[in-house]
């Protein structure tokens, strides 16, 4: 007889599932593809959180939290079926893609749900398909990495592992950010920071003030801006002297270019910064 499945709820599940006689299935990217598109159907007609997955060869892996009355066997069923329909009618075959029954297992504590997940992370680089665990786009770890939200369910917090660490933040980056947005960013993004990163390239790409002739419509710019007006930062000293537009919400008649000065723009405590505008 076979073993009666665990159910705990509100639990997250590691769940493993193979082909049918370990076919390499999955090997190429439309094998792939049609697994990511499946999940995604998924996702879109089940109630789940899903922590993690890695689509290999042969078989996947899921970490996964059904919603309150939603049935784990129901999903990946649902899950194997579509998959083997695509996969059959895609190639004019009645193959059976699957093995005939799945792998699960509750989680039971934290420590145990980092295991897995570095478990998941880690299955395409022991099996020389990556350099490291963002590098396979069949992974939840390179959907984190890359911002990839919809499939993957994940925090600010749950990226930060998969995001490359950052160097110092050079003063004449930090001094462009509104206090308030700085503090923001680097308590709940550290190190991790990408929206600074950002800053790196662009503003290099600022020109100085003098240097050139005003332009009007450059093509990159720094953007400051929060309810009620927006600033079009088109040249810039270095310092603290700006050249911009402004785009004044409520008084539309005081909108034009002129002279800004930063440390009068930050003095503003709902302004933000947006770090990789571009004007189109």
């Amino acid at each position: 007889m076979r073993k009666k499945r665990e159910f705990v709820e509100n639990s997250f599940y590691h769940v493993t599932s193979r082909t049918n006689d370990k076919i390499r299935i999955f090997e190429n990217r439309l094998g792939r593809k049609i697994m990511l598109i499946v999940l995604q159907d998924a996702k879109d007609k089940y109630h789940f959180w899903l922590a993690n997955f890695c689509i290999m060869p042969t078989h996947i892996h899921l970490l996964i939290r059904p919603s309150k009355n939603t049935s784990l066997s129901k999903i990946i069923q649902w899950i194997k079926t579509r998959s083997a329909c695509r996969w059959n009618f895609i190639h004019g075959s009645s193959d059976h893609v699957w093995g005939e029954r799945f792998f699960s297992r509750p989680i039971k504590d934290q420590q145990e749900y980092y295991n897995v997940m570095e478990y998941i992370d880690q299955n395409a680089v022991k099996a020389g398909l990556a350099p490291a665990p963002a590098d396979w786009k069949a992974s939840g770890a390179y959907y984190k990495a890359n911002n990839i939200t919809g499939l993957v369910d994940f925090t600010p917090n749950d990226r930060q592992p998969y995001i490359k660490l950052l160097p110092a933040i050079p003063s004449n980056v930090s001094t462009l950010i509104p206090p308030a947005q700085l503090e923001h960013t680097l308590r709940y993004f550290g190190v991790y920071a990408e929206a600074i990163d950002k800053l790196y390239t662009l503003v290099p790409s600022i020109p100085k003030l003098g240097e050139s002739s005003f332009l009007r419509e450059p093509p990159i710019c720094l953007h400051y801006y929060n309810d009620t007006i927006n600033y079009f930062i088109y040249e810039y000293d270095g310092k603290d002297t700006m050249q911009g537009l402004i785009r004044f919400t409520l008084f539309p008649e005081e909108n034009g270019y002129r002279k800004l000065s930063l440390a009068e723009i930050k003095k503003i405590t709902t302004m933000q910064l947006d770090f990789s505008w571009k004007v189109t």
